[in-house]
């Protein structure tokens, strides 16, 4: 055996005693950029928006109007980052904090669901969600211990408990276990809520508040207190709902077979322990699938009806269930912002707004997922003008009720804005292609799972079904958009029509004036001529 061929089955052994299995945790905690705590700004903004998203789900899984209350605070401690590009980067520590009026966690559920990655409900949860993997507040919970070496606090209670349950934790990653470093019951002035408090390196910037504006409007049925002492001064961010109305709940279905992969099917039918067959295993797990239906595809597959589940043939399975179009899944199972709804949030962020409209097109299905898309826009005034982005097309972005902060020009939901001419719905544009009176769009998309791009869900991609129903909806929105540049300019142009005659009023008066000795009262036979001239009442 040659020298070379010893060296390399040397290296082959190390390499192979080197391996070892990777947990969740272990492995974001070593990609949390992936997730959105790339640097300070970012990493703020992401702590707040998983924090959020839990609260918010907390309460509409009870069916509560939620009040959520975010506490920031810059504290004097500094902390040094790992450098970029060569340079040394350091951040103050903020203290973050998101109290919710929700339905509170188990006490023996607490630590656990907080301080392992990916335990819970909402990965195994066929149901519209703003969380839908289960890493984000563990993420968050990773990111503070893993830079400022500090513990998560997490105070619970559910209906009816006297006191609150408070856990102290960090996680465990080589394990991906919390580590309970303290739990004790307290009392907590709150029926039922949940409130988690976190130590991080962080950059504050008015993106925090835009973020809170714009959760706002995908939540009208939420309250806002935003509570922050920045460079040791305190202000108030406060945000009323918009209405008392809860959305509908959204329902848990089952998967749809367009939505499954091969090796999920596989897996599926394997593990099971209830059915005998594969007619009952496709009817009971599947949507729009009837022992009939099962019977149809498994005979166009050439399966037996009576086979057992764990010798399926997953791809002659799904080849003929594509191929018969099975009906789409129930339809009404999503919880939508709805037209008004949003109409009345866009109305109280942008109270002088010249136009508001919104236009909510009906659920429909991508792989037999259902999703509903809407959309909405504020036009003049100006809060929209201090608000938009000269630069570009204003979108704010909605996935779940959940704004999204980065990857805008990645994300279906700005790019679908983009494709429409607004110039055929009488919109002038400048040379950038952006509107000239100040414009604010929303596209709203909600589904039992969201396609995001990446884990940290910034951006939608792009699936043909959602872009051609949003198209749909911007094409309706253009077309009230039209409406109200229509008469907006047929008023100005009366008004033009009449300042024109009315620079000769005065002539007019002194000449019928003479014509008729004083006879006449002009100014009244003048005021009628106007009304005429201008065809509209009430126009100064």
């Amino acid at each position: 055996m040659s020298k070379k061929v010893t060296e390399l089955r040397e290296i082959a052994k190390i390499e192979a005693e080197r391996m070892r299995e990777a947990n969740p945790a272990q492995y974001f905690e070593r990609n949390l950029h992936q997730l959105g705590f790339s640097e300070p700004e970012h990493a703020l903004l992401q702590t707040i928006k998983e924090m959020t998203d839990n609260a918010l789900d907390a309460a509409e899984v009870g069916n509560i109007l939620p009040e959520i209350i975010i506490e920031v605070e810059e504290t004097k401690e500094e902390i040094t980052l790992p450098p970029q590009a060569g340079k040394i980067r350091k951040a103050n520590m903020y203290r973050v904090r998101v109290e919710d009026n929700g339905i509170g966690i188990v006490s023996n559920k607490i630590a656990l669901s907080m301080g392992k990655v990916l335990f819970g409900s909402k990965l195994f949860t066929m149901k519209q969600m703003r969380g839908q993997q289960g890493v984000g507040i563990s993420a968050v919970i990773l990111y503070s211990q893993l830079t400022s070496l500090k513990p998560a606090t997490v105070i619970s209670k559910i209906e009816g408990e006297e006191k609150a349950t408070k856990v102290v934790l960090k996680i465990n990653v080589d394990k991906n276990e919390p580590i309970v470093l303290e739990e004790q019951k307290i009392d907590w002035n709150k029926e039922h809520g949940t409130s988690v408090e976190v130590f991080i390196p962080a950059r504050y910037t008015d993106k925090i508040d835009k973020y809170i504006l714009e959760l706002s409007i995908g939540n009208p049925h939420a309250s806002f207190i935003l509570r922050k002492k920045i460079e040791g001064r305190k202000s108030e961010l406060v945000i009323n709902r918009t209405t008392e109305k809860i959305p509908p709940p959204a329902k848990e279905i089952k998967p749809h077979l367009s939505s499954v992969d091969p090796g999920i099917l596989q897996r599926m039918a394997e593990v099971d322990k209830d059915c005998k067959t594969l007619v009952s295993f496709l009817s009971k797990h599947f949507a729009s699938i009837s022992p009939e239906t099962a019977k149809k595809i498994l005979k166009a597959a050439k399966l037996s009806y009576n086979l057992p589940p764990k010798q399926i043939k997953a791809d002659k399975i799904l080849e003929v269930a594509r191929n018969i179009k099975l009906r789409r899944p129930k339809l009404e199972v999503l919880s939508n912002i709805g037209e008004e709804a949003m109409i009345a949030a866009l109305k109280n962020r942008f109270k002088d707004a010249e136009f508001i409209a919104a236009v909510s097109r009906p659920p429909w299905t991508y792989q037999g997922i259902p999703f509903q898309v809407e959309v909405g826009v504020a036009i003049g005034g100006k809060e929209v003008a201090n608000y938009i982005n000269p630069k570009r097309i204003t979108v704010i972005r909605l996935a779940n009720k959940v704004p999204l902060p980065y990857d805008l020009s990645d994300c279906l939901l700005y790019k679908t804005v983009n494709e429409i001419d607004w110039k055929n719905y009488g919109l002038e544009l400048n040379e950038r292609g952006v509107p000239v009176v100040p414009t604010v769009f929303v596209t709203s998309l909600v589904a039992s799972k969201v396609p995001y791009t990446s884990p940290g869900k910034f951006a939608v991609a792009s699936v043909e079904e959602i872009h051609d129903e949003l198209t749909l909806a911007l094409q309706e929105l253009g077309r009230k958009i039209r409406e109200y540049t229509y008469k907006k300019r047929k008023q100005e142009s009366i008004a033009k029509r009449y300042e024109f005659f009315r620079g000769y009023y005065e002539v007019l008066a002194e000449e019928v004036g003479l014509i008729t000795g004083g006879k006449v009262d002009v100014s009244n036979v003048l005021k009628r001529l106007f009304k005429e001239v201008r065809n509209v009442e009430n126009v100064e």
